[in-house]
């Protein structure tokens, strides 16, 4: 158990780093392009690999840290009974949406735009639907019991 709130803290940490980087990003580098030039090769390269992979990172590093939780304090069967339908009911509502249009629009997900799975959906928004249902549903009551 032990190694598991190590994991749990350690998914954590990088989830909110990765964040204030994003944040940062957003907020100081991009309205000033010059900045990006002015970095050395190193910093550039980490610019170019926050672009790249900072988001499915800090989706996944999330989903990591919730399931840690989930299944220290829930057990495995309820946080499997929480988790296994959240992931198939968004992916198979976007399954539906991307192939064939319903209920929107038929849209098409570019292969650099993320990882997708089964051809199809992006696979960091299941980790996104998971982690804020059980945040929303379950945290709420943990957080102000009395």
């Amino acid at each position: 158990m032990n190694r598991l709130l190590g994991l749990e803290r350690v998914m954590l940490a990088g989830h909110v780093v990765s964040m204030v980087f994003g944040l940062a990003g957003l907020l100081l580098v991009l309205p000033h392009p010059d900045f990006i030039l002015s970095l050395p090769i190193l910093g550039q390269r980490a610019f170019q690999w926050s672009l790249m992979g900072g988001g499915v990172g800090y989706m996944v590093m999330a989903a990591i840290a919730v399931s840690c939780y989930a299944y220290r304090v829930l057990g495995s069967y309820r946080w499997l009974s929480f988790m296994l339908p959240a992931l198939v009911i968004s992916l198979s509502s976007e399954l539906l949406g991307t192939s064939t249009g319903f209920p929107l629009v038929n849209i098409a997900i570019s292969a650099a735009s993320a990882t997708k799975s089964l051809g199809w959906c992006r696979l960091r928004f299941r980790c996104l639907g998971f982690t804020s249902a059980f945040r929303s549903t379950f945290w709420p009551g943990r957080v102000w019991r009395v």
